[in-house]
């Protein structure tokens, strides 16, 4: 029996681009059910399926034939989006498979796929992050010398200020370039405040037993050093241009008042 023994990065995708299907269909796969290779590999694919239904298509008939426009419906996760999609963008990719028509019912799963929703598809997000202990250390001492008084949130980080829409996927190209598919916006719900605690992905024989407080051992910072009387400010000799350094003589040690 052979053995192989393959070199190099693995496949990111086994699919085909969209317009070497689209092209060979009748009136360019108007109708039909196309997958991702990306989406099945998911493990919430059996239950919660994701693909697109092809809704029109304007080829642009390149020599490649890569190019055009698509708009279709998009199902991602059991969810039936109301509002197309435009896939020209992601289109080049090699990431797209054909739905045989007899196979239709059974892979789409319409008695499990639900109209996209705002109540019930909101992205609950923290609206704000407790800094970090080293950040909150040096937010307080700056406070202390303008003698300020801190408020509620003086040490927490807005969130909800920094927060992007949820209107697009990211999908990298074979020459790893991020495209972008945008689709319909997920509100967010932004309550609460996260921790910067990652204790939980420490394993076990890495954590620590005895609980020190490092914070209360630090000392208080000191002022910042100046020049001395009689201090000579030396500086690295540049030995790719041959710097000569000056000899240092009984000269540089007298002080004249």
């Amino acid at each position: 029996m052979p053995v192989y023994k393959y070199f190099g990065k693995p496949a990111l995708y086994h699919g085909k681009p969209l317009f070497h299907i689209l092209s060979n269909l009748k009136n360019f796969g108007v109708g039909r059910i196309i997958s991702r290779s990306s989406f099945e590999a998911e493990p919430s694919h059996n239950d919660k399926p994701s693909f697109y239904r092809i809704l029109w298509v304007q080829p642009l008939m390149d020599d490649k034939s890569l190019e055009g426009r698509v708009v279709a419906e998009r199902v991602r996760h059991g969810i039936r989006y109301t509002q197309p999609v435009q896939l020209q963008e992601v289109a080049p990719v090699p990431d797209f498979r054909l739905v045989a028509k007899d196979a239709e019912a059974e892979y789409c799963q319409w008695d499990k796929v639900r109209d996209f929703s705002p109540e019930l598809d909101i992205i609950p997000e923290p609206k704000h992050y407790s800094m970090p202990p080293l950040l909150k250390l040096l937010m307080e001492r700056n406070l202390k010398e303008r003698n300020e008084t801190p408020g509620e949130e003086s040490f927490l980080l807005p969130r909800y200020k920094t927060a992007r829409p949820h209107d697009h996927e990211h999908t990298a190209t074979p020459g790893y370039k991020y495209v972008k598919e945008y689709h319909q916006e997920h509100e967010r719900r932004f309550e609460g405040t996260a921790d910067y605690n990652y204790s939980d992905l420490i394993s076990d024989d890495l954590k620590v037993t005895d609980h020190i407080s490092i914070l209360d051992q630090l000392p208080e910072e000191p002022p910042m050093p100046a020049p001395a009387v009689g201090m000579r400010l030396y500086h690295w000799p540049d030995t790719s241009r041959r710097h000569k350094e000056d000899i240092r003589t009984e000269e540089h040690n007298t002080i004249y008042p």
